[in-house]
């Protein structure tokens, strides 16, 4: 995965589009996410509906566009530009935001505590709408597209703690797929207990996926060399 120099995004044009997200925001503490149409989004905000298919093909995109900006803004408030981690260059707005960062804690090691500390605080930011927002699973949903973006992000840290050693091609896509899925579930978890807290919960086990991803393939190297 190749990190994507950063693109300004045009001034009015992100304006519009944040104008739409906390319309949307707006009305889904009024009205549960699935109530609300596109409808109601365009008479909140007095724009036309042109403009709103101009940023967003539809209200799923939306919710995307969304999260991925409120992370981005969190990531690039923390981490330094060499550290974050963009999408493969394409037409969509969200190629422009920051997703990841790259963080070593040795030459096989990586240490990406303050990266779940950071989502976790993007999530206790609009928590009740991101919860309702994960909760929908279906092909073009906001929890689709991030176990998408993860899965693909821990195969290239798999790589990184590989460093040319090998590993099947099943079992990297068997350890990514299964940590990406552990991590959206335990926040989504989170995120629906009301009282409870996102930030800090962790502890000592902080970094415990890339921790176990390394502790994973080191075991499995031993037993190729037995």
């Amino acid at each position: 995965m190749q990190r994507r120099i950063k693109k300004t995004e045009n001034a009015s044009a992100l304006g519009t589009m944040l104008t739409f997200a906390d319309a949307f925001v707006e009305l889904c503490e009024e009205t549960p996410l699935k109530k609300v149409s596109i409808s109601d989004i365009i008479e909140r905000t007095g724009k036309n509906r042109k403009t709103f298919y101009y940023h967003f093909e539809n209200k799923d995109y939306l919710i995307i566009w969304i999260f991925r900006h409120d992370l981005s803004t969190a990531l690039k408030a923390r981490f330094s530009e060499s550290s974050l981690i963009y999408e493969e260059p394409s037409p969509a707005a969200t190629s422009r935001l920051p997703f990841y960062i790259r963080q070593k804690s040795g030459i096989r090691s990586l240490n990406h505590a303050e990266f779940f500390d950071c989502f976790a605080s993007v999530l206790e930011s609009r928590r009740s709408f991101y919860y309702q927002a994960l909760m929908e699973t279906g092909p073009g949903s906001l929890h689709s597209h991030l176990f998408d973006l993860y899965s693909q992000a821990f195969k290239s840290d798999i790589d990184l703690v590989l460093s040319n050693r090998y590993l099947p091609k099943r079992e990297i896509d068997f350890l990514a797929e299964f940590y990406a899925s552990a991590f959206l579930s335990y926040f989504i978890r989170k995120c629906g207990q009301a009282n409870q807290p996102l930030l800090g919960t962790a502890g000592g086990f902080a970094n415990i996926i890339h921790g176990s991803l390394e502790h994973a393939i080191n075991s499995a190297q031993l037993r190729r060399n037995l």
